[in-house]
């Protein structure tokens, strides 16, 4: 059984800092089961960012997407053509699934 909990947003907002253009990536299955990182929570999570960074007068462009299932690799597909728009992956799956991402989308040098 997997259980998640969503990372402090603060946490979440200070490792973005240096980026203007981020994909956010939920996961339909487990994740949305708990309310940690499904469609819901992703939109919701976008919307926090987007308000937070303009406060802050940084504002960033957000990208969404809801996979079935991130720890399944015939899922990904589904991002290989959204990943090379954006400077970074915001994973909001469980760690099998979030380590599936690391895999397939190294970091860019």
């Amino acid at each position: 059984m997997i259980v998640a909990k969503r990372k402090p947003f603060d946490e979440i907002k200070y490792f973005l800092k240096d980026y203007n253009k981020v994909l956010t990536a939920g996961c339909g299955t487990c994740v949305a089961v708990c309310l940690a990182g499904g469609e819901k929570e992703v939109s919701v999570l976008n919307a926090e960012l987007d308000m937070a960074r303009k406060l802050d007068e940084n504002p960033i462009e957000l990208g969404a997407i809801t996979i079935e299932r991130q720890c399944d690799r015939e899922y990904l597909e589904a991002l290989d053509s959204m990943v090379g728009d954006y400077e970074a992956i915001l994973s909001m799956a469980c760690g099998a699934g979030i380590q599936f991402l690391a895999e397939r989308y190294p970091e860019k040098p």
